[in-house]
């Protein structure tokens, strides 16, 4: 596939915590910021979405070196809101003011060149770290879908091991089955979903199934659901073990089914989102954005109308699609050695500057990124022979970088690799 240009991009950098009655801001990039606007909204609890800072003022503007910000906190709950939304629009958007919105209308993320969804950590979720990024963990006391089933946010059902991967695990306590979740903080829109798992997909229980899938709670696109799941649906018969799905799934040529071979305890499971298409890949071992044809265990592309990205997170669950629990009678865990995501098109090189030598001897120095993109940052005292520093996965449009390692060298060089 051929890359285009980097694509126009909307960070929020100040997020306010829950309770604040700080202004949100953020950066828009590769866009002319006199040609632009940021339509801000906010969602309450028990109210819905809301156009901020007022239905009088819908828009923020974006100042020359792409900054703006926007004041959230104009009505009487504001500082409860768990999720906010920062659109990038033109400045002739002029759609109605949004007030107690159940969702986010559709016509509003069609107008919006890019966006970005956070959900704000609060009081009432339990919140984790993997691969970089922000998640809650679902818990029920009442069955809820998917599969009408318990969700624990436990850490004998969800956790992160001293590695950095994920454990999710479906336990018996209390007489009941607790299945687990984890939700994304945040959306991130078209680009590639890559997961790696560090489990065998062929020996999951038959009753149990592995998702890895985006979802909005708007019904709109069939929730902007794309999934890779990995489970035979109650039948062990089944040779097949995994399918790609673009909801719905039960509309021809909406999903495909496959086998994760028998044996393979590492395996890459990826998607990628574009406007009007979706493309699906399964891959032995780790993730190679180019694997070899051995390594290649299948791939697909749906090119039917695709779903248009919106407010939808990203979910992993291990869940029980029978209510009597596991096939085995036994506990069911995963692990997930990995979540990446890349937007499209290709960022500009990476450019180094601000290099200097610390008083204690290491080198410090920052590059320019694009966010959501990793960089291998590398050294060299000659040019020719590279050492790995390290792996950064950009959260902001510059990097800093301390090599802890640089004591010593009377000469260093250095480089920041983007990473496909």
């Amino acid at each position: 596939m051929t890359k285009a240009a980097a694509a126009p991009a909307i960070i929020l950098t100040n997020l306010p915590p829950y309770g604040s009655s700080a202004d949100v801001g953020g950066l828009v990039l590769g866009v002319a910021s006199d040609a632009y606007r940021v339509a801000v909204f906010i969602y309450v609890p028990g109210y819905g979405w809301v156009s901020k800072p007022t239905c009088a003022q819908p828009l923020s503007v974006i100042q020359s070196n792409g900054s703006w910000t926007a004041d959230i906190t104009t009505g009487g709950s504001d500082t409860n809101a768990t999720r906010i939304a920062a659109l990038l629009v033109s400045t002739n958007y002029n759609l109605p003011c949004v007030d107690g919105a159940a969702f986010l209308p559709t016509n509003v993320f069609a107008q919006a060149v890019t966006s970005a969804v956070v959900t704000r950590t609060n009081p009432g979720a339990r919140f984790l770290s993997f691969s970089g990024y922000d998640w809650w963990v679902k818990t029920s006391s009442e069955p809820v879908g998917p599969g009408t089933n318990y969700f624990s946010n436990s850490t004998n059902n969800v956790w992160v091991d001293g590695q950095g991967w994920l454990h999710l695990r479906i336990t018996h306590r209390s007489g009941l089955w607790q299945c687990a979740e984890i939700i994304s903080a945040r959306t991130f829109g078209y680009g590639s979903y890559r997961f790696e798992l560090a489990s065998p997909v062929n020996d999951l229980d038959p009753n149990a199934v592995l998702g890895l899938f985006t979802w909005s709670d708007d019904p709109a696109y069939a929730d902007r659901e794309i999934d890779l799941e990995c489970s035979r649906w109650g039948n062990p018969a089944d040779p097949n073990n995994s399918q790609y799905v673009v909801q719905p799934y039960y509309l021809t040529n909406h999903l495909l089914r496959y086998a994760v071979p028998a044996g393979l305890t590492n395996s890459a499971l990826v998607f990628a989102w574009q406007s009007n298409q979706v493309s699906f890949q399964s891959q032995r071992g780790s993730f190679s954005p180019n694997p070899a044809q051995p390594n290649l265990i299948t791939n697909w592309t749906y090119t039917l109308a695709a779903p248009q990205t919106g407010d939808e997170n990203v979910r992993l669950n291990l869940w029980l699609n029978n209510t009597n629990g596991p096939a085995s009678s036994n506990e069911v865990e995963v692990v997930i050695k990995s979540f990446q995501f890349v937007p499209l098109g290709a960022p500009p090189p990476a450019r180094l500057h601000n290099l200097n030598r610390l008083p204690n001897g290491q080198a410090h120095f920052n590059f320019d990124a694009q966010p959501d993109w990793r960089y291998l940052v590398q050294a060299s005292t000659n040019l020719g022979d590279w050492l790995d520093l390290g792996t950064v996965l950009a959260t902001s449009p510059m990097v800093d970088f301390l090599d802890s390692n640089s004591a010593g060298c009377s000469q260093r060089y250095f480089r920041a690799i983007t990473l496909q």
